[in-house]
């Protein structure tokens, strides 16, 4: 089954790469993919959200060349999060099929801790909103919309894949497929492109292949090529998969998802237990190593500036290079821009005493505890309007944004949607002999996978309609496999490959 929406996605991903210069064959690909979302309307509840999920992971979201790449800049993609009409943008053009849906979906009964987020969200952030301004600034039409995509994208996302599953339980193993099948095949034609050279340019001379928000999904498919070579047997597929994995996520230069990795890899060993462990941390210095070496092989210049920016997470950045207006310190010279933004969020949410509720929607900070470099307006991490009025609406790290928009009490219920579905399957799947005979074993892969992949989820796809979505199905996939394995002796698993 997995193979079947790996073929499929290929068709997908490819349509949905077509630039905008490439004339015919660009409209072609752009009035399929349009057909394939208009068809999602009109067709069966089941079909229309597994091709809506093929169709969300297949086209990437960001598409940029960057500074120093020879090649056009900015261009744009036919994959429907790069569909426009006029200033609509295209994460709400998918928010329209996703809300079209909810009229076919069932009637279900949500987990207390999703009622508590709804309940949240549709009071306290709109209140603080309306009290701290957020709702009434220079650009509360752009960064209140902005704000209120993070509950209504994954929430959403969420009920309506608990409502397939509650359908007919053998969903789960069949969205887990086209989850891993389409994902699989994005990344394949990103390690195509990181052969021929093309993308966005992380040092002259050097592709770092993707900035697509949901490209964080390779560390799930390292946790599953190991997966399939210990529980399937299949050595040289997983063998394929984990290497070639390792060597895009070292490639997407992206130290944040590094330490999800690592962190991920930390959680799985735990529910492993020790003895399992040896195996698969043995298993992953051996196939880390032979990435490497493959990497140095063929992109020796790539190895260079990778292991540069490596060493920047434990000793930081050069200060000339990147000062961030104070006396540098560890902490700041590793990460200047996340250090500024965490300084004066911590301050302008205290001059406000919005310690508890954030500032809601459209809330926002300042620099005056600690000014930001201009190198950032030409680094584009802020929008050019938050420059000219002071006011920054949004970081680059999930604690600081839950914190800003919601304050303590949304740093409790808001990562609590990842944690206790996460943490109900860590402890019935921890030190448990759940690759036994008879046992759905491929599922019970997956879903492993999809515990230690939590981290990454929660951390890197947060701030993306098509990450947003994404992780509604990690979500709710989580909660009904807790619910099948509780009544395991009542509900036959569909094992499928």
């Amino acid at each position: 089954m997995i193979f079947r929406f790996f073929v499929y996605g290929i068709v997908i991903v490819i349509l949905s790469d077509i630039p905008n210069n490439f004339g015919i064959a660009y409209y072609g690909a752009y009035a399929i993919i349009g057909f394939l979302m208009l068809s999602i309307c009109i067709l069966p509840f089941r079909t229309a959200l597994i091709l809506l999920l093929m169709l969300a992971i297949a086209g990437k979201d960001i598409v940029s060349f960057g500074d120093l790449a020879d090649a056009q800049l900015l261009y744009s993609t036919s994959s429907i999060w790069q569909m426009r009409l006029g200033p609509i943008r295209p994460s709400w053009f998918v928010f329209t099929v996703i809300l079209c849906q909810f009229f076919k979906a069932r009637k279900i009964t949500l987990p207390p801790f999703i009622n508590r987020a709804i309940l949240w969200f549709a009071t306290v952030p709109v209140i603080t909103g309306l009290i701290y301004g957020g709702f009434f600034g220079d650009y509360a039409s752009i960064e209140v919309v902005r704000d209120l995509k993070f509950p209504l994208m994954l929430l959403m996302s969420t009920i309506l894949f608990l409502s397939l599953y509650r359908t007919d339980p053998r969903n789960l193993t069949l969205v887990l497929s086209v989850f891993v099948g389409v994902l699989l095949a994005r990344h394949f034609i990103d390690l195509l492109y990181f052969v021929a050279n093309f993308g966005p340019a992380i040092a002259e001379g050097v592709n770092r292949v993707s900035e697509d928000s949901a490209k964080g999904g390779v560390v799930f498919l390292i946790f599953f090529g190991v997966i399939l070579i210990w529980v399937r047997k299949r050595v040289l597929l997983g063998s394929a998969i984990t290497i070639l994995s390792i060597l895009l996520l070292a490639t997407y230069g992206t130290r944040m998802l590094w330490l999800t990795f690592l962190l991920g890899g930390i959680v799985l060993l735990s529910i492993l237990g020790i003895r399992r462990s040896v195996f698969f941390v043995s298993m992953m210095g051996l196939l880390t190593t032979v990435s490497i070496w493959t990497l140095f092989i063929t992109k020796p210049e790539s190895l260079e500036v990778i292991t540069a920016r490596s060493i920047t997470i434990t000793q930081g950045r050069d200060v000339s290079k990147f000062d961030v207006g104070v006396n540098p310190n560890i902490i700041s010279r590793i990460d200047p821009v996340r250090f500024a933004e965490g300084l004066n969020i911590i301050d302008s949410v205290k001059r406000r005493n919005a310690y508890m509720w954030g500032m809601g929607y459209g809330g926002f900070y300042d620099d005056i505890a600690l000014k930001f470099p201009l190198i950032l307006i030409k680094a584009s991490a802020f929008p050019d309007y938050s420059f000219e009025t002071g006011k920054f609406y949004s970081a680059h790290f999930f604690p600081l944004v839950i914190y800003l928009k919601y304050g303590l009490l949304g740093l409790v219920l808001i990562p609590a949607l990842w944690i206790i579905p996460g943490s109900n399957i860590f402890r019935k799947l921890r030190n448990r002999n759940i690759f036994s005979k008879g046992k759905p074993m491929l599922l019970n892969g997956m879903m492993l996978c999809m515990v230690a992949f939590l981290v990454t989820a929660m951390f890197q796809l947060y701030w993306s309609g098509k990450g947003l979505f994404i992780n509604g199905m990690i979500i709710a996939s989580c909660v009904e496999f807790t619910k099948q394995y509780q009544n395991l002796h009542k509900i036959k698993v569909l094992e499928n490959d």
